[in-house]
């Protein structure tokens, strides 16, 4: 398993949570999601490669800011 980590760091609140890993968990290739408000950090596993493009879009279309280190 692999897994890719995103900064959204305009999260605050547990409703943006929900959303930020709903958004997640619809990319194709995502198997988990775990997500911290008091870190910013959403952890994404997954097999194989991912496109972390993808993964950002998701997060810009439910109207977050993400941040990768890729």
């Amino acid at each position: 398993m692999n897994e890719t980590i995103l900064r959204v760091a305009d999260m605050s609140c547990g409703h943006c949570v929900a959303t930020v890993k709903g958004a997640l968990e619809r990319v194709e290739g995502v198997e988990s999601v775990q997500l911290s408000l008091d870190t910013k950090i959403a952890r994404i596993s997954h097999h194989g490669e991912i496109d972390v493009y993808a993964l950002m879009a998701a997060v810009q279309a439910v109207g977050f800011t993400p941040e990768s280190d890729r």
